[in-house]
């Protein structure tokens, strides 16, 4: 334990000095990106701004609506034919949060990493490679929000309502509202801390969970309509097509809470969600309950996650990739 912080504070101490040597910094999270990769965008971004950096903040996909009021500086951009790429990229650092994938970037990963003279990962998710000089990845954590919390304290920064705001949205989000395994007493410390700060819980969580558009509604139900069970009724199965997204005249990103819902069922175990994008890429996205580990089936198929919420890219049919999901499950209920 004494070597894990020593190890612990050696890399706030690389990250700092890295970020004080770079005037120019990318942010970016992972592809669709959620709360928590919101909010980490967001607080860090402000946060950089207080060091007089030059931050730009670029993701491969757009934001749901519903976090839009985290774009401080109307600061969010995507990548895109819109996007001006600046031409002194080379001496730029790149930061990514949210994720130690760096293929989970997507169109960032070809034509920004690439070309930028470093880049760094802040992240939670499991990884056996926790200490690289580039990385700081502390898998115990709730959240992305809840390390830049610790970083931005080491950094000296002070945490205004703004940064306070989007790092609580990045904590509420990643702990199901504090109720998912990794909420542990420093991540309920941390969030009165933030909330001393002006953030109210009541609004967070009505921006969040409460401001779906009516194409929103639509599609979730649509969704819902598509549910299956297998393995006597403690897997579900839920599956979102491009064309039912064109359908509800509704956004990719508006239906990552869907997952969700299926858990709430006191039988049901785990929730699987097949989803196409407007590109028709599959992904893969799982929930699960106590012992059940979705994570080592993500990594199989060279995705990633949490033991109890993981998911990837298919390179298989919606069919093919379905039923071997289904298959690697039946370990658990057979």
């Amino acid at each position: 334990m004494v070597m894990q912080m020593s190890q612990y504070n050696s890399q706030f101490k690389f990250i700092s000095d890295l970020i004080k040597k770079h005037d120019k910094i990318i942010i970016t999270a992972h592809e669709t990106p959620d709360g928590d990769a919101i909010g980490s965008e967001s607080s860090f971004y402000l946060a950089l701004k207080e060091l007089n950096k030059h931050v730009i903040v670029v993701n491969a996909d757009p934001m749901a609506e519903h976090y839009l009021f985290l774009d401080y500086d109307n600061c969010f951009n995507v990548l895109d034919d819109n996007f001006n790429i600046p031409e002194d990229i080379e001496d730029y650092l790149l930061v990514i949060l949210d994720t130690n994938d760096i293929d989970n970037i997507g169109i960032v990963c070809e034509k920004i990493l690439t070309r930028v003279k470093q880049y760094l990962i802040i992240d939670h998710h499991e990884s056996s490679d926790i200490f690289k000089d580039n990385q700081l990845i502390l898998s115990n954590s709730s959240s992305t929000c809840e390390i830049l919390y610790d970083l931005l304290n080491f950094l000296n920064i002070k945490i205004d309502f703004n940064i306070a705001q989007a790092l609580f949205v990045g904590i509420v989000y990643d702990t199901g509202s504090f109720i998912y395994p990794k909420t542990s007493a420093k991540t309920f410390s941390i969030a009165h801390t933030l909330v001393k700060k002006g953030v109210s819980p009541n609004e967070v969580y009505s921006r969040i969970y409460d401001s779906n558009s009516v194409s929103a509604l639509k599609l979730h139900s649509k969704v819902s309509a598509s549910l299956k069970l297998y393995y006597n009724q403690h897997v579900a199965v839920q599956i979102m097509l491009k064309e039912t997204i064109e359908e509800c005249g509704a956004m990719y990103e508006e239906a990552d809470s869907i997952i969700n819902t299926p858990l709430k069922s006191e039988t049901i175990r785990v929730s699987v969600f097949f989803k196409e994008n407007p590109e028709g890429i599959l992904r893969c996205s799982m929930r699960s309950k106590g012992n059940i580990d979705v994570s080592s089936i993500a990594q199989h198929y060279d995705g990633g996650g949490h033991k109890t919420a993981a998911g990837f890219k298919s390179k298989y049919p919606l069919d093919i990739i379905q039923e071997k999901v289904l298959k690697k499950l039946g370990v658990y209920f057979n």
